[in-house]
């Protein structure tokens, strides 16, 4: 679980959640323009995918505070 953890508080996996986020939220507003689907997906779902990234985001955020916070306990 550490492991886990440690992944999710680097820095890269973070920006890689950002700008897969900013990206799924361009399809969705390409696809409500174009009133389309991809794939079978529809708007809502590209807009749902992009919330969901953008929670990871929050949560690696949160990870990385809390760490130094514990780091700052017991230093």
């Amino acid at each position: 679980m550490e492991k886990l953890l440690k992944f999710t508080m680097r820095p890269a996996w973070i920006i890689f959640l950002r700008l897969l986020g900013i990206a799924l939220l361009i399809v969705g507003i390409v696809t409500v323009a174009l009133n389309a689907t991809f794939g079978g997906f529809t708007p809502i779902l590209w807009f749902l995918l992009a919330l969901a990234s953008f929670l990871g985001v929050i949560c690696g955020e949160l990870f990385r505070i809390l760490a130094v916070l514990e780091s700052k306990t017991h230093g």
